[in-house]
């Protein structure tokens, strides 16, 4: 029996995104994107506190690092350190390099210490947006483009399949990856969705190897088999489901974060608790995310 969500957080985030749980600090951190804020929430003390950042609107993502005071944030200008006790930004690359009318959004670190960055197009029409693979130098390859909306990506057990969520063309996508070349081949449909299902959003991979997928506009989770099959779903009380991530000392807690962003008055009084973060105890463990080896630039 798959366990429905339940509220661990009420707030109202316009567009919550990018949960990281860091178990050296027990906390569990994400941001807001249409108002930049790194948020953390500590569990030794049951209190969340909010810092404000100053970088325009929309910011992107972020991976932990070795350090366990810095994150990487990606954001309208590229990739910066920043430092969560200090609040201060040091740049490190910006693949797109100003391209207009392109934002950055999700990213991830893979299982050979690589990180993988996608993008999107601004106004989220146009198929613009590209998938770079950075080394921990900054060098940016780009790898695939096309999409309007770039999300995931997430990473097999053994590191050696990517998945990758092209949001507004209902799909997930599989790329094989080799540990000696920076690339990503034989680009495959690994799963589609219907419109009632939502679009594919943040998505991990459990214990299991079994990708899971938040859908926004779906008020679900989806639980995929390491074949591309639906094999279970998590429902949220809120429709706009945006990205997940497995925490607590035994990763067997689901944290999952909502947003407000596209609903309109009608919605929001259907749904009150959208741009609130939720729980869900799992059946599965899940997998500890990959690092950026800031330590060893």
């Amino acid at each position: 029996m798959w366990p429905e969500a339940e509220l661990f957080i009420k707030a109202r985030h316009p567009l919550g995104e990018s949960l990281q749980w860091q178990d050296e600090k027990n906390r569990l951190l994400w941001v807001d994107l249409l108002e930049p804020a790194l948020h953390m929430h500590d569990f030794a003390s049951g209190r969340t506190t909010v810092h404000p950042l100053p970088l325009p609107r929309p910011i992107g993502s972020f991976v932990l690092t070795d350090d366990p005071d810095v994150i990487l944030l990606c954001h309208t200008k590229g990739l910066s350190f920043l430092n969560t006790e200090t609040r201060k930004l040091t740049d490190f690359c910006d693949p797109e390099a100003g391209r207009d009318g392109i934002i950055y959004n999700d990213m991830k670190m893979d299982r050979f210490g690589r990180l993988w960055v996608g993008t999107s197009h601004a106004l989220e029409k146009e198929p613009r947006g590209a998938l770079w693979c950075v080394s921990t130098s900054g060098e940016a390859t780009l790898v695939d483009a096309g999409f309007a909306i770039s999300n995931g990506p997430a990473f097999s057990r053994d590191g050696r399949t990517m998945y990758f969520n092209d949001s507004m063309g209902y799909q997930t996508l599989a790329y094989d990856l080799d540990a000696a070349r920076p690339g990503a081949w034989n680009r495959r449909v690994f799963a589609r969705y219907s419109t009632e299902e939502g679009n594919p959003d943040g998505i991990v991979v459990d214990s299991e190897d079994c990708p899971w997928s938040a859908q926004w506009l779906g008020g679900r989770l989806i639980r995929l088999s390491p074949g591309g099959d639906k094999i279970g779903e998590v429902i949220v009380p809120a429709p706009v489901v945006a990205t997940l991530c497995f925490g607590g000392h035994d990763l067997q807690t689901i944290y999952i974060n909502t947003a407000r962003e596209g609903l309109d008055s009608t919605a929001l009084e259907r749904h009150p608790l959208s741009g609130s973060i939720f729980k869900a105890r799992s059946p599965v463990k899940g997998l500890a995310e990959p690092r950026f080896p800031l330590r060893r630039r």
